[in-house]
């Protein structure tokens, strides 16, 4: 695993009086915190996992609001958060920690750089206790601007064409998965999609709202009425930037 940004260049070591780089678009970062605050309140016994950390600027706003906030990264010697410890993870993306360590875990724009998501999934539902979620956020390839671009180009929203000879994962969007895609893997992995949002609505899918009863019949009557297709054509993956995600583990004796 690692830490993410939209055209992130390097990993090379910030300056240390330097403010933290928030790796995301403007906003992402108050608003997961204030998804965090309305899943589960803030308290000192209230843990946190900050997977993908990259300097910390999110570990700070978590600290900050009174978490109890441990990070992680792939590349930890580039975090500089006060009063927050970074772990390395290691290349096969197993998580520092022991099982059932945390309440809450949080990964912004972080999944599109992994090639695969089974290792992260996996991982989020060992360390969370059960009830407890994961929260994440990534580019969302099934809105109407996304389909349109791989209609004519081939390529989806947010997905420019990869660099084979270009080993670092930082450097590129490697997985382009539908909100179903999302939700079948997180439920192999013992999560449940509990929720699916998005940060905005953009205006270059809006124009294309007129198709979305026409694409819903027709995926109905093509697929049926379970929740899957329902989310796939859903106002938030129709018409959304990029997919905010709440997912939970089980309460003991309970399915996916």
């Amino acid at each position: 695993m690692t830490s993410v940004a939209p055209a992130r260049e390097s990993h090379a070591a910030a300056a240390p009086d330097a403010p933290l780089r928030e790796m995301a678009i403007p906003g992402t970062h108050a608003r997961v915190v204030d998804l965090l605050r309305a899943v589960q309140a803030p308290g000192p016994n209230v843990r946190v996992l900050d997977i993908g950390a990259g300097q910390g600027a999110l570990s700070a706003r978590l600290h900050e609001a009174g978490y109890a906030v441990s990070a992680c990264d792939l590349f930890p010697e580039m975090f500089r958060a006060k009063g927050v410890e970074c772990l390395g993870v290691d290349a096969n993306g197993r998580l520092p920690y022991p099982d059932r360590s945390f309440d809450l875990a949080v990964a912004v724009e972080l999944v599109e750089h992994l090639d695969g998501h089974r290792a992260l999934y996996s991982e989020a539902a060992r360390i969370l206790k059960p009830g407890g979620a994961l929260v994440f956020t990534t580019p969302n390839i099934s809105s109407f601007k996304s389909r349109l671009s791989f209609l004519m180009t081939g390529y989806f929203y947010s997905f420019p064409p990869l660099d084979p000879a270009n080993d670092n994962p930082v450097n590129q969007h490697l997985a382009s998965f539908t909100v179903d895609r999302h939700r079948f893997m997180l439920g192999r992995c013992g999560l449940r999609l509990e929720r699916l949002m998005t940060d905005k609505r953009q205006s270059s899918s809006l124009v294309w709202a007129w198709l979305a009863p026409l694409v819903r019949l027709l995926a109905r009557r093509r697929w049926g009425e379970g929740e899957g297709v329902r989310l796939q054509n859903s106002s938030e993956a129709l018409f959304g930037r990029k997919l905010v995600v709440i997912a939970r583990r089980p309460l003991e004796g309970h399915a996916p």
